[in-house]
């Protein structure tokens, strides 16, 4: 159908920019996930695209348009962590494996899964190492056999397991079929079976090959007519019925045979072995940790574990061709200010032991990444480890990050300035004198930035701030018997300091006011605070300016913080849903504030959102029924400007739209995605950048009221349906949305087409 010419005038106005907006945004309610993908693992040829797998995912590069696109669950896949991966050409089928052995196969845009081996209970570690395809077939190389996968009927046809000499279970590592025979490589060397012989699930039927091969065989390949296998001490081929040593004397990770070249990657190179013999080794800077490679022709696919896919010409130049992404998948925690989105990938336990992480941060900004450490910044101090926090200054561009090890790190955007017991009051650990351990910031109203040094000396500064013109002061807890052992602080709009305690002392929590050096403790029991655990994991200010409190036997809150100090007895209320206290028995490891005042909280038993009182569950996301990576969330942003709510888990980092902004200052006009409206979307059309809490008014072109709403926040949601719940039929539709006064007014437009 062709379009009428209002609707084509409509999509000339929008331009570039809608498109740039619809390729970078998700519809309100979809979830996208945030993947490290400069983590390569493996890499295959699939046609006319490259399938790379990393750390918690999967994304392939265009050879003809040159895009990248990521794979993930909001796709379509049944998972993140992927074991293993092959294509077979004659069925156009990748294959994927699991970490827990579930196994999809990709067809063009169709996907199945096979959770055959998932369901099968077997004793020990479980998991497929390898996949070799041949002829519309999958042979899988298990820790206890070898699976045979039909791809054309989309079923498992045999599995040979116990193949140990006594038929015990063996540890398959990789597969190779020459001339009629089927070669495993295992934990006690190389088997070989015949294909068309006697039974092959009867371990007597297969012939220990190994010769004077070492035992552990890493992987195995078949190349110009002959047997290839990989060792922790070089490759070797098959000669016959003997083994004969190459010149490659290193460990080899991978074998990947192509017509013209054996590929192979060690630890640190990537090697070519051609037709003729010859053997040539790739050079490049940007080669740092091959895990995986295949050659195309005259271009060779790199799977490194920190440039992610790597294109590099057998005699030239290499290029990175990897998607925006975190540095890491495992941050720690998220902060969300002035419309960037920040991932700390620091680690602690519950003692301040430090992880040794280098991964830095990384910062999430106009629907791209750019991660910061010592791997991909000049500028970054090699010595820098484990950044669990920080919080941004947009009126000077200056970010503040605490280090486990290195104290207050401050970054202008180029150079970075340190602070440690070296160099400053700030206190070392008294476990470990080297380490400067800072575990949370804030910054209050006047600039002022907080930061807490859980050093555990007696007698010591815990809290110091650092004031707009740079000098650092400490702040003594002497009256709190654990006052050196604080974890968070949060800062209330009357400048208290709430501080939470160690963990393991089950102590609460600790208000502080500096100016009149007055301090609270609240803990639990009524009269004492009456948290409902002593634990506290998380601390979060609303948009009435009450403090949430999540702690490891559910959630409390202290409204009126201003009243802190004004009586002995300070208790908090515990919300009652069901009624029952709010998340009673579990721990709230994290809790942000969208900007309709909900609360959203990460568990250990996934994502809830609940109303502004905590008196209504909104939603419960769980990896069973959405594509949150796993059930232990243990930080939440929320982004205001966007209004996406970035989860950190366990397996990684996700946000999910909500349909919630704040609006600052006085907006431009409308924002609206997706539009135009094509026929075949069934979600929610985003109306954001409105005035907060606007009247929104949706018209067709005449005039004639079609729906009306207020908005959440600065963002109001349409279902592309009238008042009587039938579709909105083709054409230009009018929005009209104004403040409560009336003031602020804008009008967009917005395209259905059929």
């Amino acid at each position: 159908m062709r379009l009428n010419t209002s609707i084509r005038l409509l999509l000339l106005l929008f331009g570039a920019l809608q498109a740039f907006v619809s390729m970078a945004q998700v519809p309100v309610g979809a979830w996208q996930q945030h993947v490290p993908y400069r983590q390569g693992k493996a890499v295959t040829i699939a046609g006319d695209k490259i399938y790379t797998v990393v750390d918690q995912g999967l994304f392939y590069y265009d050879k003809e348009f040159n895009p990248t696109k990521a794979l993930t669950k909001s796709d379509g896949l049944r998972e993140q962590q992927i074991s293993a991966l092959g294509y077979d050409a004659q069925s156009k089928t990748l294959v994927i494996a699991y970490g827990n052995t579930y196994v999809d196969l990709l067809q063009g845009n169709s996907i199945h899964t096979i959770s055959d081996i998932f369901r099968k209970n077997l004793p020990g570690e479980k998991k497929i190492n390898h996949i070799y395809t041949a002829n519309r077939t999958a042979y899988l190389s298990t820790t206890f056999g070898v699976v045979v996968l039909d791809i054309a009927r989309k079923e498992i046809r045999d599995t040979y397991s116990n193949l140990g000499p006594n038929g015990e279970q063996l540890n398959i590592l990789a597969s190779t079929i020459h001339d009629g025979h089927l070669y495993l490589a295992t934990t006690i060397g190389v088997l070989k079976g015949k294909l068309n012989g006697p039974n092959l699930q009867d371990f007597r039927n297969w012939q220990n090959v190994t010769g004077t091969l070492p035992q552990t065989i890493a992987t195995i390949a078949t190349f110009n007519g002959a047997v290839y296998a990989g060792t922790a001490t070089g490759l070797y081929r098959l000669n016959g019925t003997s083994w004969q040593p190459t010149t490659i004397a290193q460990p080899i990770q991978t074998l990947q045979p192509t017509i013209d070249y054996l590929t192979i990657s060690t630890p640190t190179s990537v090697l070519l072995l051609n037709n003729t013999g010859t053997i040539v080794e790739l050079s490049d800077e940007l080669l740092q940790v091959p895990k995986d490679a295949v050659a195309d022709g005259a271009i060779v696919w790199v799977a490194d574990a920190q440039a992610g896919l790597i294109q590099k010409t057998i005699n030239g130049a290499a290029t990175i061709v990897t998607p925006s992404g975190p540095y890491a998948g495992d941050a720690f925690s998220l902060k969300a200010e002035a419309g960037k989105l920040f991932a700390f990938g620091g680690n602690y336990n519950e003692n301040y032991s430090p992880a040794g992480n280098s991964n830095g941060f990384s910062v999430y900004e106009n629907y791209s990444w750019q991660s910061y450490n010592r791997y991909t910044d000049t500028n970054f101090p090699d010595a820098v480890q484990d950044i669990v926090d920080g919080v941004y200054d947009a009126g000077t561009g200056k970010l503040y990050l605490a280090s486990l090890k290195n104290g207050l790190i401050v970054w202008d955007g180029e150079n970075y300035t340190n602070y440690n017991s070296s160099n400053s009051p700030l206190q070392s650990a008294l476990s470990n004198p080297e380490n400067t351990p800072v575990t949370s910031i804030a910054r209050d109203l006047d600039g002022t930035i907080w930061l807490v040094n859980p050093s555990r000396r007696a007698m010591v500064p815990s809290l110091f701030s650092l004031s707009p013109d740079g000098e650092l002061r400490g702040y003594s807890l002497n009256s709190i018997a654990d006052g050196t052992a604080i974890e968070q602080v949060l800062i209330d709009d009357n400048g208290y300091k709430w501080l939470t305690s160690s963990k393991p002392n089950n102590a609460g929590v600790i208000v502080y006011d500096e100016k009149q050096q007055r301090t609270k403790r609240l803990s639990t029991g009524s009269g004492a605070g009456n948290l409902p655990g002593g634990a506290v994991y998380s601390l979060a200010k609303d948009q009435n300016g009450d403090i949430w409190v999540g702690t490891n036997r559910g959630v409390a809150v202290f409204y009126n913080p201003f009243s802190v100090f004004e009586s002995q007895s300070y208790d908090a209320h515990l919300p009652i849903i069901d009624r029952r206290p709010l998340l009673e028995g579990q721990r709230v490891l994290s809790i942000a504030i969208d900007g309709a005042n909900r609360k959203w909280v990460g568990t250990d038993n996934g994502l809830w959102l609940f109303g502004p009182d905590g008196d209504e569950l909104v939603h419960h996301f769980t990896t069973q029924n959405s594509p949150l990576p796993s059930n232990n969330v243990h930080s939440v942003a929320v982004e205001h400007k966007t209004g996406n709510v970035f989860v950190a888990t366990a397996a990684g980092i996700a946000s999910y739209r909500a349909g919630v902004t704040i609006t600052e200052d006085t907006p431009d006009c409308a924002i609206v995605f997706p539009n135009p409206v094509r026929k075949e979307f069934t979600g929610l059309v985003a109306i954001s950048n409105l005035p907060n809490n606007a009247e929104v008014s949706i018209t067709d072109i005449s005039g004639k009221l079609i729906y009306k709403t207020r908005a959440t926040g600065g963002t109001a949601t349409w279902n592309v349906r009238d008042y009587n719940g039938k579709r909105a039929k083709a054409g230009v539709y009018l929005v009209l949305s104004s403040d409560a006064d009336g003031k602020q007014t804008c009008i967009s437009k917005i395209a259905v087409l059929q």
